[in-house]
Formats: structure tokens, sequence, C-alpha cells
């Protein structure tokens, strides 16, 4: 079935319509024979064989205009159409009744200027009204009647003369002009409905509208997800049987829009916005979005990943640590079994332990592997720079601040982990902050003035003996035991056995020949020997640069022979160094003050020991960061704590 139909309630009216049809060339148009009853039929067999317009006239037009939900089209019965029926009989009558339908005979007055007789109208609401519409203008002396088919029967039947009008070929040119114009607004209409159908389900927020009556017009797929009910049975309906909750009506009588509301959806809450939809002036209708509030998490988190795209990833696991079994296995036990808990974290060891590697292993064995992991050296950042750092700034808030503001660490590690590494190095006035945002699980960017929510693990790792800085109060208690719930101690290279140290030697030395395209060097017994005997202060670290140097030099020999330490790994005896307090305090001239004469023996411990701080500690019986403190305090410049280990 084409898109047009014309059903013709007269034959004339028929072959005009087909021959326009041949005339013009219009593919999209049938023509059909059918008045009142029998058009309705028609029109609606056509409609079920998807066409999508009707053209007709007079009784039958407005029968499938009454009774069918699609565009129908008029065929007008204009002025010249009642001219041309009634030219004849001009000279017979004096009157004449025009009987129809109120849409065929309205301003039909004017004829009476241009015809010698007189024009009466005969309204008509039904067809079966003609019989008495006739037979009262009959007793007022009217006698001839002009009308369709059934007035022109009716009429001979009651005696009077019956004059069927035919529309002229232009009347039915013009219906059917009109139906095409109409058919293309539809499907331009229909495909801007389907543009914006497709916009809408592409859109992940759910998204309704409804219209001036609180009827549901669009319905779009995130909406199906986030309240259950399909598109086909929330179309249509009313709003407050579909979703109860939106409260869309009220904005019907109310011009301000709403936004950042939280709906409970079932068990999950969504955030709505809702606005009318004004035309010219006055609301037509009202719209909402919606989002969950989970899924708008997760966006968030991607786009702070993708925007804060800087290597924020955790490399290693622990299975990219080379041992061999004993402590070092233990110590990975227990870093597995810490990993599947959110708690905090902190990592201790000497320097060069690889305390790094660990903290990655803690957070790619978590179940927050997915999310990022931002490591940070607090030893490494001024402190004035620090605080911004941590949590971010704003637009403006100090000299040098990025003009657009900027995500501090908690942001940036949102839903991952944050790595404090030398976190024995934060001012004791950023503590007491990071303490705060520590419980509170918020931060708030320099300069600003809201609070932002952050869910980070907080991994934190030293080479200084914390308790000891709680002790001198140069570390806050209550910061010491927020992150120390779980304490992770990694053992020295040294603690680690000759097996792990070898092992890693190897692996070193493969991985710089490979580097620098070098011949693999051989560990001979000697070598092996050399490394066992050697103290590694630097521990990894220390072991790792040595097996660099041997592949650049090509040689084990002059590494080797380069000992910066004795073999032997007792504790230096304290008992050579009297001599020298007895001599200071037998030497002629004034005697020195106390703390002098302790910083010059430091100094002589440190002379005798190689510059080793580990080993003038163990001298002094004091801790490394004392004696580091003392070496401040006694002004040793740059250069000379430059050499020592």
């Amino acid at each position: 079935m084409k898109k047009i139909v014309v059903i013709a309630p007269l034959q004339d009216i028929y072959d005009k319509a087909l021959q326009i049809v041949r005339e013009n060339g219009f593919t999209d148009v049938d023509v059909l024979l059918g008045s009142m009853g029998e058009g309705l039929l028609r029109a609606r067999q056509c409609v079920q064989q998807d066409a999508a317009v009707i053209v007709s006239r007079g009784g039958t037009y407005r029968m499938i205009h009454d009774e069918l939900d699609i565009p129908v089209v008029e065929i007008k019965v204009n002025a010249y159409d009642i001219i041309e029926s009634l030219s004849p009989m001009t000279d017979k009558y004096d009157a004449v009744g025009v009987v129809g339908y109120s849409n065929v005979i309205e301003g039909f007055d004017i004829l009476q200027k241009l015809l010698p007789l007189k024009i009466v109208k005969v309204v008509l609401n039904r067809t079966e009204d003609i019989p008495q519409a006739i037979q009262k203008y009959k007793r007022m002396g009217i006698q001839i009647f002009i009308g369709d088919a059934n007035v022109k029967l009716v009429s001979e039947e009651l005696g009077r003369t019956g004059i069927e009008i035919s529309s002229q070929k232009d009347s039915v040119l013009m219906a059917i002009m009109e139906a095409r114009r109409m058919l293309k607004v539809a499907r331009a209409e229909r495909r801007r409905a389907q543009r914006i159908i497709s916009i809408t389900d592409f859109v992940h927020d759910g998204i309704i509208a409804i219209d001036g009556d609180g009827v549901v017009v669009i319905f779009n797929r995130s909406a199906e997800r986030i309240f259950g009910i399909s598109k086909e049975k929330a179309l249509g309906r009313s709003i407050s049987e579909v979703v109860k909750t939106c409260k869309l009506p009220e904005l019907l009588n109310d011009t301000r829009s709403q936004f950042a509301q939280v709906l409970d959806v079932g068990p999950n809450k969504v955030a709505i916005n809702r606005a009318p939809v004004v035309i010219d002036g006055k609301t037509s209708g009202a719209i909402a979005t919606f989002q969950d509030v989970t899924e708008m998490q997760d966006l968030e988190q991607k786009v702070r990943r993708t925007l804060a795209e800087r290597g924020f990833s955790a490399k290693h696991t622990f299975d990219d640590i080379i041992h061999d079994g004993g402590v070092m296995q233990r110590c990975i036990d227990d870093a597995l079994h810490y990993a599947q808990y959110d708690t905090p974290v902190l990592v201790v060891g000497e320097s060069g332990t690889g305390k790094e590697l660990f903290c990655q292993g803690l957070h790619n064995s978590s179940p927050r592997s997915r999310g990022p992991f931002v490591a940070i050296n607090c030893a490494a950042i001024p402190a004035s720079l620090m605080e911004a750092e941590f949590f971010g700034h704003v637009e403006g808030s100090f000299t040098g601040a990025s003009r657009k503001g900027r995500a501090g660490i908690f942001e940036m590690a949102h839903r991952g982990t944050v790595l404090l590494d030398e976190i024995g190095e934060i001012p004791l006035e950023l503590q007491a902050r990071l303490l705060r945002a520590l419980q509170e699980k918020q931060v708030m960017r320099l300069g600003g003035d809201k609070m932002i929510p952050v869910d980070v693990r907080i991994i934190c790792a030293t080479n200084k003996p914390l308790e000891q800085m709680v002790a001198e109060e140069r570390f806050r208690r209550d910061l010491y035991f927020r992150i120390n719930i779980l304490t992770l101690r990694v053992p020295s290279l040294e603690e680690r056995g000759p097996g792990t140290i070898l092992k890693l030697a190897e692996h070193f030395l493969r991985q710089y020949s490979e580097r620098f395209h070098k011949r693999p060097l051989a560990i001979t017994p000697d070598v092996q020997s050399a490394l066992l005997s050697r103290r590694f202060e630097g521990n990894v670290r220390e072991l790792k640069g040595l097996m660099e140097r041997s592949v650049i030099l090509g040689s084990f020999k002059k590494v080797l022979a380069d000992e910066p330490f004795p073999a032997s790994h007792a504790t230096p005896d304290r008992t050579d160094l009297l001599p020298l307090g007895a001599k200071n305090l037998a030497a002629t001239g004034p005697l020195p003050d106390l703390k002098s004469f302790e910083n010059s023996y430091i100094r002589e411990v440190l002379r005798r020991t190689n510059g080793s701080v580990k080993q003038a500690s163990l001298v002094l019986n004091i801790s490394r960061s004392t004696l580091w403190r003392r070496l401040r305090e006694d002004g040793m410049s740059q250069n000379e704590t430059d050499v020592l280990k």
C-alpha cells in the first residue's frame, strides 16, 4: 500500500484522481472508490497496510477524520464547484438548498451575490438526517437540493430535484498536493524524532520528559536500566504511574530548575536534575536527568585518572622480588596477608632494601589494584610546596600556582593507594592536617573552600626510627599510631642470606649486560667469596650499583679491590678510642667544654670507622638519626657529610 490514499466517494472524483496521478507521475498515491461507511472501512484497511495520509471529501472525509488517528486531507467543495453544478438550473428555479456537513457548505453565502438564486444552507450532523432535513425545506418551498450522492438520491425519492456536486479537477489536485506536503513534513518529523531518540538513548544519563498533561513522551534506555521499566511500558502513561518519586509534575507550575537532588531507587541512590520545558513563555512540559551515584563515582575515578595520567601505576608485584626463601619469604607472606585489608601499612627498613617494591606489591595484590598508585617521596619536596602536593590548590592560591588549579595526590589516587615514602620528613605543622585527612577521608585544596571526599589506602615507608622521633617530639604521636596499624619490616640484604645475594648479583649482571650490550660476566668462586664477605651498607641498591660498574668495566677486579668497609661484621671495640679522651684532658691549655669534647669525639669515631654512620652509631650507642642531628648541630659542611656512608 502506498503512503497516500485517495478515498473517492464519487465515481467522478475517482476518475479525476486517477487522471491526476497519471499526469503528475505521483508514485506514492493510490486511489480507491468508497463512500461513507464503505470509505471508512477502506481507510482502515489502508492504515493497517501502512498508509500515512488519507484524502477524501464531504461526509466520508468527516467519518474518516473522526474515527482514525491519522492525517486526513479534505477535498474542499468550493464556490466554483457549486456554480458548475447549478449553472444548468439557474433559469428554472428561484431557490436552491445546499445540503451537507458544515465543513462542506461553509462560506457558500457568497454565491447569493453571484447567482440569481436564493441560497439556503441545510447543515447536517449525520447522514441519517438527510430525509428529515430535505422534507423540512421541501415544505418551505425549496424545489432543488444540491449535495452528495445521498442528497441527490433522497431528494429524488421525495419528488424534488437532486444535484450531485462534483469537485473540480483543481480541487482534487490541491488536496493531493497538500497530502504530499503533509507526508514530507511527517517524514521530516519522524527523522527528527528518531534523532532525538538516538541521542537520548546514547546519553549515559537517564532522561525522562513529560508533556503538559504529565504524560511520558521521552524515556531513554538509561532510564530503563535505572528504574527497571521498559520504554514501551513507560511511554504514553502518566509519570505518576511510571516513576512516582521524581516529582516532575511539580515543574509544570514552577519555572525554576532543580539540581543535584538525591532520589532513592530501590537499594540505589540516584542524583536527579529537573527543569521545566518553556515554549513561548508557557510551560509545556518538564524534563529530568538521572545519574546513578555509584556510576558517577566510577566515572569520576576514570576522569581523574585520565586527567592525571602521569604514570601513577604500580609496575611491580611480589613475583618480581628475587630471594632465596627464609626471612624474605616470611616477609612476602606477611605482605600478601596485609594486602587484603584496607588498612594503613607502615613499611620500615634500611635504605636500599627495596621498600617501594614491597609497597607496589601491596597495591597490586590488594582489591584496589585496578585503581591508581601514587607514590611521593616526602624528602624530595620542599616543605613550602608539600601542602600543595598533598592536597592540591585552586587557581591563584599562591605565587606560581597553576592558573587552572591542580589536584593533590589524594585526589589523584581516589579509589587507589597513596605511598608516602620517607614519611618522617613531613614537617610537624603539616602532620596535623595529614592526620585529619586520613581520619575524615576528605581534603580541601589550598586556597579552596570545599571539602572533597577521597577514598584512598595509605602506605607509608621510612628508614628512620619513628618511635624515637615521637619520643623527641619530631613526629606526632597520634599520626604515628594512625599509620602504624600494620607494620612490615623489610630485612636488610645481609639478613636475607648468601643465597639471595648471589641470586641478585646474577640478575643484575644479566640486566646490565643486556642494556649495555656487553658479554655477561661469570661469578667465579673468588668473586662469590668476595661478594659474600663484603658488607653492603647500601643493601640491594649498593649491590645493584656494584654489578653495573662491573659490567661497564668488564671485570670484577677493580670493583672488588675497592673495599670501603671491613669484612668483619663485628661491632668495633670502643676501648681503642679511650686514649683520645685522656689525651685531650691531659693537654696543656684551656679545657674544652663538654659539647665541644663530644663533637670532637664523634668526629674521631667517624674517622676510625671510615665515615660509616652505621658503625659510628653502634660505637656511640646512639641511633643514626641522633648522630645525623648532632653532626648538623656541629655545623659539618656539605662536603664533609657527602663522604659519610
